[in-house]
């Protein structure tokens, strides 16, 4: 008899259909069950204070898990811990409770989270604690310090404060700078605690490794030596990225003690829809497929899709299916969606309702990744694999804290890497999670930070600063006194002497400007929706965008770019729009350089300029395009370190003879080699971009609604799909070196950069391991199941032009095994 009389009963239902290989069960690639897991148990820490352990009596804790003792042992006795364990874990009591016996020593703590969000969920949690232990004075309450705390209350909690929650922007630009204001709290300073670590990874670790080592400078110089402690989703170097963040040696408790519930983990392949083109279904129209049959049986569901407009298409076509079927008792206003950009009043009232069980579903960004409270789940559906091991698991944690059974889909799209995981569930079970890469040595990143210090406390002459040795600082010091006038020695001493303040003009996680703010137009009052970031800005808010907000479209009237202000109107139109945009490369310092015939490979400072030129307008529903319109904003740049490939054309004559097929061959190894890149490295493959240019700098080839294009540098353009080419954008042939008339890539240089700013190593292990990475590559080319190309290994074959895939495979044949 079907057990379907409960949400848990319909899922199980599911699942057992879905064995059976009914529904969409027809197209996983795996169906793995993890049995559910028993607590592993150990005695409260000697030394934590008896009030405490009756405190945890009282709420029906008996003794912790064995990861939350040995942590919390390993504080207690002065030593800097960081715990390894999955979401749900407990791990917050593994710093909370050092923290409070250290409170009945009147003694402070610094906590930093790296959202807002995290932070008032964070501090709700820590106050509820306070709250039950005995002899807890009022000083107790943990306050949260950020840019949205009043002043008034800011300068109250600098006067008294002893339990403070803040992010590492505001550590970096509103605390630390004014050190002398936080006095009695730096002086009594005893803990540290830095959640979720593995945040702080490329360019915005590398800022806060550096905003660490002024951390440690201040509590130095009022005579506290604070104990860290710190946590993180699971990476596979947790101790050594913690050492490097916080400058000081880690301890690890990584062995997980909590209880964990049974879960089913499958790997959905979408059905093929254009067999000539070997294109699946999208991953989010699969995705919102089973949140439509979770929803429906009453099961708590979350969505994770890879982008903010990924977000709002599904929400907009899950809710308009959910009105549109009868019986289903209004269950659209019971799905939300939840990404970067919302106010807070609308973020937080999506959290409460899923929290009290009100929200059935939420389609999210990777913005509810982290540990913020939103109740229990039933189920993670995965709209495209997030790019990362540890990602992906973090994600899937957020399902099954009831203590029932959970689910887990993780849809695959059509990226390489997608198809990858998904033909190799293995590789993914079996694999350890990424690493999580900083570089606090950048000199760019480093030497901003020395100003920060010299602004905080001046230099010692002979002292050293992070990685920076006393020669290397003493030398950057006397570059900015001859540069800048900003520092200046006096009496064996550098000081400050510049009227500006440097932490204000550093932002940690490299926005380049302030956001842009959303102002509906459509009733007579205008009304602030939304934020968006500089950089988001130019594919969300150009003039004529369709811009999504909770599903609901607006269209961008007017964009005030000087001003950072868009304009919108709700649009009944009937699709959203999405931008079309192509970066060039240009070499600014060769780093290192060297033969790899019958090619060339380098390694090196590059700028890549960012253009924006077009827009196509997808019909909701149908997904069909319906149209184009022209995009006129300013160009981005990225100054960042790269990895290149230089093909020249006479090392391979018998597949440059065609231009258009050399273009296609060239594009198709490209692509492969940017998957190979995010094997290799073990990163998000959206740590790195790919541009194919020319070694002569002259001409660009890209990938978008235009086909496979050609661009020159004067702008022009020329689409070797001349089916796809959009009126607005016209072809353009002109006479190159080798002499033919019509669009010839010369001597293509394939980039693999880094899309941080400074970069953070990628490039460099590429080159360092140049060979075993082609051959990964040309492994992946092999390993694809396709007759002749598809988007999953060199792009698709163009149905006049035959495949591409034979001459991918040997030209990095080529490349890998010619010594």
């Amino acid at each position: 008899m079907r057990n379907i009389n409960t949400p848990q009963g319909e899922l199980r239902d599911l699942i057992k259909r879905w064995q059976k290989g009914k529904g969409v069960g027809r197209h996983f690639t795996a169906l793995k069950h993890i049995p559910a897991r028993e607590a592993q148990y150990a005695d409260f820490p000697a030394g934590l204070n008896e009030a405490l352990q009756q405190m945890l009596r009282r709420r029906g804790i008996e003794r912790l898990w064995s990861h939350q003792a040995k942590a919390v042992g390993h504080a207690l006795a002065g030593e800097d811990v960081v715990v390894v364990t999955p979401t749900a874990s407990g791990k917050s009591l593994c710093y909370n409770l050092p923290v409070l016996d250290a409170m009945y020593r009147n003694a402070s703590a610094l906590y930093l989270f790296p959202t807002k969000a995290l932070s008032q969920d964070q501090t709700a949690e820590l106050n509820q604690l306070i709250g039950a232990a005995p002899g807890a004075a009022s000083a107790w309450e943990a306050q949260v310090y950020d840019g949205d705390t009043p002043p008034d209350v800011r300068r109250r909690i600098r006067r008294n404060g002893r339990l403070v929650v803040t992010n590492p922007d505001m550590l970096h630009a509103g605390i630390l700078p004014h050190h002398e204001k936080w006095a009695n709290f730096f002086r009594s300073l005893e803990y540290i605690i830095v959640d979720e670590i593995h945040t702080y990874r490329g360019v915005f670790g590398s800022h806060v490794a550096n905003v660490m080592r002024r951390l440690n400078r201040v509590c130095a110089h009022y005579g506290s030596n604070p104990t860290f402690v710190a946590t993180s989703a699971t990476i596979s170097n947790p101790r050594e990225l913690a050492t490097t963040l916080a400058d000081r040696p880690f301890e690890l408790v990584d062995e997980n003690g909590a209880p964990s519930a049974e879960r089913y983990v499958c790997f959905f392949n979408p059905p093929i829809v254009d067999p000539q083109q070997m294109r699946r279904q999208s991953p989010l129209t699969a995705a919102e497929r089973v949140a439509k049959q979770t929803i429906k049986g009453g099961c708590g569901t979350i969505v994770f899709a890879r982008s903010r407009q990924s977000v709002e298409v599904v929400v907009h076509r899950l809710k308009d299916r959910l009105r549109r079927e009868r019986g289903n008792k209004n269950l659209e206003d019971r799905v939300a969606s939840y990404r970067g950009g919302y106010l807070p009043d609308l973020r937080r009232s999506i959290e409460r309702g899923l929290r009290e069980g009100y929200l059935l579903g939420v389609i999210s960004t990777n913005a509810l990744e982290l540990g913020i409270d939103i109740g229990s789940l039933d189920v993670c559906i995965l709209a495209g694999y997030p790019g990362s091991v540890a990602s992906t698991w973090q994600q899937i944690g957020r399902a099954g804290r009831s203590g029932g059974v959970s689910l887990a889909v993780v849809v695959a799209g059509d990226a390489p890497v997608d198809q990858f995981i998904i033909n190799h569930p293995e590789y993914f079970i079996g694999q350890s999670p990424e690493e999580a890469r900083i570089d606090p040595k950048n000199l760019l990143i480093a030497v901003e930070h020395l100003k920060c210090a010299a602004y905080e406390l001046g230099f010692k002459v002979g002292e050293g600063f992070g990685e920076l040795s006393p020669t290397e600082t003493e030398e950057a010091l006397e570059f900015l006194e001859a540069e800048t006038n900003m520092v200046h020695r006096v009496d064996g001493r550098w000081k400050w002497s510049s009227q500006t303040y440097p932490a204000s003009e550093i932002n940690l996680r490299n926005i380049a400007e302030e956001n842009f703010v959303v102002i509906d137009v459509t009733h007579q009052q205008p009304n602030v929706v939304a934020e968006v970031d500089f950089e988001g800005a130019h594919t969300a808010l150009y003039p004529n965008a369709v811009y999504q907000i909770s599903g609901e479209p607006y269209r961008v009237e007017r964009l005030d770019y000087d001003e950072r202000r868009a304009y919108v109107r709700r649009s009944n139109d009937g699709y959203y729009t999405t931008a079309m945009h192509y970066a060039s490369v240009h070499v600014l310092d060769v780093f290192k350089e060297r033969e790899a015939a019958p090619g060339r490979i380098g390694f090196g400072e590059v700028r890549v300029t960012d253009r924006f030129v077009g827009y196509k307008k997808i019909k909701f529903g149908t997904g069909e395009n319906i149209g184009y319109g022209e995009i006129n904003l300013p160009e981005l740049d990225l100054h960042t370190m790269a990895y290149w490939l230089e093909l020249p054309c006479e090392n391979f004559p018998d597949l440059s003879s065609d231009p258009e097929r050399w273009a296609r061959v060239v594009n198709g190894a490209g692509k492969v080699l940017q998957t190979a890149a995010s094997l290799r490295l073990m990163c998000d493959p959206r740590d790195l971009d790919l541009c194919i240019g020319s070694v002569a700098d002259d001409r660009w080839l890209s990938e978008g609604f235009e086909g496979l294009t050609l661009r020159d540098a004067d702008g022009q353009t020329h689409s070797f799909d001349e089916d796809a080419a959009a009126a607005s954008f016209h072809d353009h042939h002109h006479e190159m070196k080798t002499g033919r008339i019509g669009p010839v890539l010369y001597d293509p240089t394939v980039f693999i950069y880094d899309k941080y700013p400074g970069g953070v190593g990628f490039g460099e292990g590429l080159f360092d391991n140049h060979r075993d990475f082609v051959k990964m590559a040309r492994e992946l080319i092999e390993d694809c199941s396709c007759e002749r190309g598809c988007p999953s290994c060199v792009g698709p074959p163009h149905e006049s032009r035959g495949e591409i895939k034979t001459a991918v495979s040997q030209l990095l044949g080529r490349l890998a095994y010619v010594m």
